[in-house]
């Protein structure tokens, strides 16, 4: 998912001036709405965490970022663009918000937790330089990003529904 999430951003500004023929200022808007929207959500996100599971969260987070690359690769004009930036901070908030308490419930040492949550980051940059390679080789072009990194965000919600995963402590997350 961090992996997705980091080639969408990457390709931001060359997806919004090369596919859509839009003036840069755009990229500047979405990324900006993005992350304005960001803290919203984490917070609805904390609240929710009351009343549904970390994985129920993380899946919901995984379907608004399915839905957000689908959205992105489909879109054509700048009020699009903006209105769709809510998906993705909903998918950030999941896996900003609920993906390091996912890690703190299934491995019971906190500063482990932490840091492989952290370091999960690190690998989704990495790996999204392939998904930038293999979406921009495609016809689509820089839109063939957006797809990738849905079908990336696909496969990891596909993965956590086969895996199931379960805390390794009491709580109810």
């Amino acid at each position: 998912v961090q992996a997705g999430n980091a080639a969408a951003v990457a390709v931001m500004t060359l997806y919004v001036t090369e596919s859509l023929g839009l003036d840069v200022v755009w990229a500047g808007a979405a990324l900006a709405v993005a992350a304005g929207l960001e803290i919203p959500a984490l917070l609805i996100m904390g609240r929710l965490s009351r009343r549904f599971t970390s994985l129920g969260l993380i899946i919901a987070g995984c379907l608004a970022g399915i839905a957000y690359c689908a959205a992105m690769a489909a879109l054509s004009g700048p009020i699009a663009l903006l209105a769709v930036q809510v998906l993705s901070a909903w998918l950030v908030a999941a896996v900003a918000g609920i993906g390091m308490t996912l890690f703190q419930d299934m491995i019971p040492q906190p500063g482990l937790a932490v840091g492989i949550y952290a370091n999960t980051r690190r690998i989704g940059a990495i790996a999204s330089g392939a998904i930038i390679a293999f979406g921009s080789t495609s016809a689509l072009g820089y839109r063939g990003v957006f797809v990738a990194s849905g079908l990336v965000t696909a496969l990891a919600l596909l993965m956590l529904l086969v895996v199931r995963i379960r805390p390794s402590r009491s709580g109810h997350h």
